[in-house]
């Protein structure tokens, strides 16, 4: 099992936050393969087509950073919590920045 993390583009100028279903500016899922995690991803509902995002920022969501994923959760090479202590993460969300979707269903908000 690997940790694969999809960032959110605030499309549109905002983000989609939802606690229940585990989604924020970064969403990582823990799965077999990048395929089992895209397929997870989309379940928990994101998305990759850009259909209905900002012309002008782009597509919402981004495909993992890596194909074969990290062996814990990971933002831009870090660990998830102590990247959202550096000067570089910026805080844009009101309650967790992320999710962690672990593979046996656990789903843990990370907040700064």
């Amino acid at each position: 099992m690997s940790f694969f993390t999809f960032s959110q583009n605030n499309s549109g100028g905002g983000f989609t936050y939802d606690w229940v279903r585990g989604i924020s500016h970064y969403v990582i899922v823990e799965a077999d393969d990048r395929k089992q995690a895209i397929d997870k991803a989309e379940e928990i509902g994101l998305y990759f087509d850009g259909e209905g995002d900002c012309s002008c920022c782009g597509n919402r969501w981004s495909w993992p950073w890596r194909d074969d994923g990290h062996d814990e959760p990971m933002i831009y090479g870090e660990p998830a919590a102590k990247y959202l202590d550096t000067p570089y993460a910026v805080k844009w969300i009101e309650g967790a920045e992320v999710f962690v979707h672990y593979a046996d269903g656990r789903i843990e908000g990370v907040i700064n």
